[in-house]
């Protein structure tokens, strides 16, 4: 298939899809129709012509989406007549940063690092698909270890990993700046709302420290 006719299917695609959708997804949808090289070639040259239109395609979480953008948020909201968005308190952002920029790690670790319990901000974290379990630490007692997951990635409008800010970054920004307010993050996701984890996994990662009523679902206090 040439161009002319690849180029409008994986527009469509990008449209139908409700997460990032890679040259290697596009490569096993074409059945080898085309190189993986043109596919990614493809999806950038329709990122480019989008960026004179209403809609845009984001290079997300090792993918393409295409997406409304942020000036008419307020607009859809009225549309949908529902605010997807949530917020995640001060314990919780300390604990997604710990686990960001060390994972994997245990539970225990984090507490360690943090010096406080973390069992309910990391249910919590868990059951908005921010953090996954990724394996067992070889170590007595087997603990559950964590990871980000690509709608972390998602969220914070990142590639990959690679594009989180340094120490070397963060020092330069506030070099003589006063130090910005951090007790909560707002994220905004309109194409779909966050499906709740599932629970017995969440059980088991967390550990029978966490009591039903350690945190508030919607603000992951713990």
């Amino acid at each position: 298939m040439d161009s002319d006719e690849l180029k409008p299917i994986i527009e469509n695609l990008l449209l139908a899809s409700d997460q990032p959708v890679s040259a290697d997804l596009l490569y096993q949808t074409f059945l080898g129709r085309s190189s993986k090289e043109s596919l990614q070639e493809l999806l950038k040259e329709l990122q480019e012509e989008y960026q004179s239109k209403n809609l845009q395609i984001v290079e997300v979480a090792d993918g393409f989406q295409l997406c409304t953008r942020s000036e008419y948020s307020d607009w859809i909201r009225k549309l949908l007549k529902l605010d997807k968005s949530f917020k995640l308190s001060r314990a919780a952002l300390d604990t997604l940063a710990i686990i960001a920029y060390k994972q994997p790690l245990t539970r225990a670790e984090v507490d360690e690092i943090r010096g406080v319990d973390s069992s309910g901000v990391v249910r919590t974290l868990l059951e908005k698909k921010i953090i996954c379990p990724a394996g067992r630490k070889n170590v007595p007692g087997k603990p559950m270890m964590f990871r980000t997951t690509q709608k972390f990635l998602e969220y914070f409008g990142l590639r990959d990993l690679s594009e989180m800010p340094t120490l070397e970054d963060f020092n330069e920004e506030l070099e003589g700046e006063v130090e910005p307010e951090q007790g909560e993050l707002t994220f905004n996701n309109v194409k779909d709302d966050l499906p709740s984890a599932d629970t017995d996994l969440a059980e088991e990662s967390v550990g029978e420290q966490a009591s039903t009523g350690a945190h508030d679902p919607e603000t992951g206090n713990a």
